[in-house]
């Protein structure tokens, strides 16, 4: 999973997370995720939809002799698909966006509760999870945030995140992206939104 980070981005990354949370007295949780889910259907519907086309083609081409040829030729080649299918390529063709966006939320949620808000004693958390296998971002933030950061603005984080990360800077995209939620907590709420000094989270990226 570092790999996909340069090892000075993920240093140059984790030293302006601690900058960020000595300004701001929030902890941010920055977890980089292989995936959501690890998806069992769609490694099938990629072996099904594989293993069809392959037996047709071939059909076209070749006669099977007796009928139970074609079925047994469809098994085998199935099997082998569904096994393709677990590669994360062949998993990204069949899956859906709302199975992505539900499984990239829900792991957003339980990482969010289980490594940040959970182990925190003033209860100021904000999380930037990228889900790889999906390509999907979600930034989350607990309730003393949402009072003056609105869910526009946290797209905003969002978008600053793909738009680097498509360029191939993935540590650009982290720093840029702390840098204008640490703007919008100094303007909103006028300073510091705790007397926090020291963070409660460990100041990494969790890679998971």
């Amino acid at each position: 999973m570092r790999n996909i980070l340069l090892q000075e981005d993920v240093t140059t990354v984790e030293a302006r997370l601690k900058q960020f949370e000595a300004k701001t007295g929030c902890d941010l949780l920055l977890i980089v995720a292989s995936s959501s889910d690890p998806y069992p259907a769609a490694s099938w519907r990629f072996g099904i939809i594989a293993g069809f086309l392959i037996n047709l083609v071939f059909s076209y081409y070749f006669e099977f002799h007796h009928a139970y040829f074609w079925p047994l030729s469809f098994l085998f080649v199935t099997l082998i698909m569904v096994w393709v299918g677990g590669f994360p390529w062949a998993k990204r063709i069949t899956l859906s966006p709302w199975e992505v966006k539900r499984e990239s939320l829900e792991k957003a949620i339980e990482c969010f509760h289980t490594l940040g808000t959970s182990k925190t004693n003033h209860k100021v958390t904000a999380m930037i999870m990228v889900s790889v296998l999906e390509r999907q971002i979600q930034v989350l933030v607990d309730e003393k945030l949402k009072e003056q950061i609105s869910q526009a603005e946290l797209d905003e984080l969002i978008l600053i995140m793909q738009t680097h990360f498509r360029a191939g800077n993935m540590g650009l995209g982290f720093t840029e992206s702390i840098q204008s939620l640490e703007n919008k907590i100094l303007l909103d709420f006028g300073g510091p939104v705790s007397d926090a000094r020291a963070s409660d989270l460990t100041d990494t990226i969790h890679f998971i």
